[in-house]
């Protein structure tokens, strides 16, 4: 049987990028498939900082529908936490004894995979292909870089950042991905009941400008919001009815 890379990540959420790079690699025959391996708690990162771990799942397979050679795999789902690498290749090795595994991933990767549980030992077992995340990503033996791997400017942080600025980020996505973030209110929840809690402390103050502007946000992040809608719908009868009293005393 061929090569699989493993692609781990958390993919909160994942993007254009995660998918373009996956489809290379097989599309280029780097790999004869790419399981992107979903990590439900990256020991690397702080789990609040996370969208809930089946969302992600979801989303990744929402992105990876219809790519050809690129599948998802959960089998850190069944496995101890938090998820390292090697315990993960180990574990999969023994489930499918006839493969040939890589990792795959970004040239973060290359400058940290010493750092990781065992990484001198994944280092010299496994084969290591690279992407380069912008021009001065270069790694020498025993990395394989994948130099005209496809470099879209995207990050997670990126689009997580774009949503609760209200900002546009639909664009970074794969179109089901957004469609899911949208529907289940990923990466907004926290944002909405911040602005909501401010524009009512400026309501309650009279401010209704800047309390306007935090109701305003809320719908830029979910425009059914009820209660955003609610609040606006109140201030713009208070002033006017005051812009009405003042003119026609």
């Amino acid at each position: 049987m061929g090569l699989t890379a493993l692609y781990f990540g958390s993919f909160n959420p994942p993007h254009k990028g995660h998918v373009a790079v996956a489809e290379y690699v097989v599309r280029e025959g780097f790999a004869d498939e790419v399981w992107m391996v979903v990590s439900p708690q990256n020991p690397h990162k702080k789990v609040a900082d996370l969208a809930p771990e089946q969302a992600r799942l979801a989303m990744v397979r929402e992105a990876v529908e219809e790519v050809a050679g690129v599948e998802v795999c959960d089998v850190e789902f069944s496995l101890p936490r938090p998820s390292y690498t090697v315990c993960t290749i180990d574990h999969l090795r023994r489930l499918y004894p006839e493969r040939e595994f890589a990792i795959f991933g970004g040239g973060d990767v290359a400058a940290t995979i010493a750092t990781w549980r065992q990484g001198a030992r994944l280092v010299s077992e496994n084969k290591i292909l690279i992407y380069p995340r912008n021009e001065h990503d270069s790694f020498g033996e025993p990395f394989v870089m994948l130099s005209e791997a496809p470099r879209l400017n995207i990050s997670s942080t990126q689009v997580r950042e774009a949503i609760a600025r209200g900002e546009e980020w639909k664009s970074m996505l794969p179109e089901k991905v957004g469609q899911y973030i949208k529907q289940h209110k990923l990466y907004m929840q926290q944002d909405i009941e911040k602005e909501l809690a401010l524009g009512k402390e400026a309501f309650a103050r009279s401010e209704f400008g800047p309390a306007k502007n935090h109701f305003g946000a809320v719908l830029r992040l979910d425009s059914s919001n009820e209660e955003a809608a609610q609040w606006l719908e109140m201030i713009e009868d208070i002033l006017a009815f005051r812009h009405k009293d003042y003119y026609n005393p």
